[in-house]
């Protein structure tokens, strides 16, 4: 059940179905199999940055005396404001010309290992543990990348219209458990 609980808040953070537009325009000159590469790098790339920043975040939290409430409600602002944004406005990526580049920015950083996912994974390892934690940003990534790689498909399939709505809907959630980090943040800030 924590695997569950922690594995679903980084499924929409990371936004997997919503990548596949952005990946497809920001790989749109690449041939297949450099879209492929690009797939795996910019996953690749972004497990190093979550990982370390799980680990390290901690670290840094304790060196300029940030608290783990306080961390909640600014990550909560943070989301919040992205998934607003997203909701609201319309923005073209940046086109790739080489798959290394791409693979690192725009898609791991800040695409995937963005704000969204870097503060999701530190409320949910103060609250699941490391293990749980590790477990489910593991299982995810894999799901990033089967999405990833079947990204041409899944755009033929649904179409581009379904694709943004598909999105659009996860933002939504996002700001749910933003306003989640929100509260329990003051919650928690209350009660100390």
């Amino acid at each position: 059940m924590d695997f569950l609980q922690a594995f679903i808040p980084l499924f929409v953070s990371i936004d997997s179905i919503g990548l596949v537009p952005i990946f497809l325009a920001v790989t749109a000159p690449l041939t297949e199999a450099r879209r492929r590469r690009a797939a795996f790098h910019s996953v690749f790339a972004a497990t190093a940055l979550t990982i370390s920043f799980m680990f390290l975040g901690e670290l840094l939290f304790q060196f300029l005396g940030i608290r783990d409430s306080d961390f909640r409600i600014g990550g909560g602002v943070i989301l919040l404001v992205l998934a607003v944004t997203d909701l609201c406005m319309k923005g073209k990526p940046a086109v790739a010309e080489d798959d290394d580049d791409v693979g690192l920015f725009p898609l791991a950083m800040p695409m995937i290992a963005g704000p969204a996912t870097l503060t999701t994974i530190l409320v949910i390892r103060g609250k699941y543990g490391t293990p749980t934690t590790m477990l489910a940003l593991s299982a995810n990534l894999l799901v990033l990348l089967a999405v990833l790689l079947l990204s041409s498909r899944f755009a033929r399939l649904l179409g581009p219209g379904v694709l943004r709505a598909l999105s659009k809907l996860v933002m939504v959630f996002l700001a749910a458990i933003a306003v989640n980090f929100i509260r329990t943040g003051i919650a928690e800030t209350i009660g100390k």
